[in-house]
């Protein structure tokens, strides 16, 4: 009884500042936890990743950012960062995690009177993905990815109209599209919901576009 009498009064001793200090304290705690969780939360998103991506990225040279998008703010940030150089007459994407990052994965366009495939390596120069086209059509193209030699992922649609889908065993992973909450000019966008390497799908996607581009 006496211990607890005691830290009661040294409780009261505080006086009425130190109280107003506590709460205070309390409160930015509760604030600052709340604002946490909600910022983890718009980045942890139900459903497929978005990532946008600028159209006529085939400009030679040009560098681009790849933003990643949320469906609550209708905006997005930096998530990629694509290095587009002009080496010896050939074009080169170097697909990177930050402008100063590391290169991910890497395309060099291969010169030729008609291409119908391009291959993806990783950082260590190792060949991981190759694209094939198929023409089936005036306007819609069909491309098959073969990664790492085992998995096939096939492409349907309209690569021209940034309207197509990446599927594996009929399963869709990956669809590229112009429909978002918030219209911006210039950018499409790319929903990855079947793999966890978005770096990878991503590349495909500037792959196939480069494909389409030259013929």
């Amino acid at each position: 009884m006496r211990g607890r009498a005691n830290r009661q009064d040294r409780r009261d001793d505080r006086g009425p500042a130190a109280k107003v200090v506590v709460g205070a304290a309390a409160v930015k705690h509760r604030r600052d936890k709340k604002g946490s969780d909600s910022e983890s939360s718009s980045d942890d998103e139900d459903g497929p990743k978005t990532f946008a991506m600028r159209e006529k990225l085939l400009t030679f040279g040009n560098d681009f950012t790849i933003n990643k998008m949320s469906r609550r703010r209708g905006k997005g940030k930096p998530a990629y960062y694509c290095d587009n150089k002009v080496v010896r007459i050939r074009e080169t994407f170097n697909l990177k995690s930050s402008r100063a990052g590391r290169t991910l994965y890497s395309i060099q366009e291969k010169k030729a009177r008609v291409r119908d495939s391009m291959e993806i390596e990783d950082d260590d120069g190792k060949r991981v993905a190759e694209i094939k086209k198929r023409s089936v059509g005036v306007v819609r193209d069909n491309f098959v990815v073969k990664i790492r030699g085992e998995d096939n992922w096939q492409v349907h649609g309209s690569v021209l109209e940034h309207d197509f889908t990446i599927k594996e065993d009929g399963r869709e992973i990956v669809k590229v599209h112009k429909n978002w909450v918030t219209p911006i000019k210039d950018c499409y966008f790319i929903d990855i919901h079947g793999t966890d390497d978005m770096a990878l799908a991503l590349m495909v996607v500037i792959g196939i576009e480069s494909l389409t581009d030259e013929n």
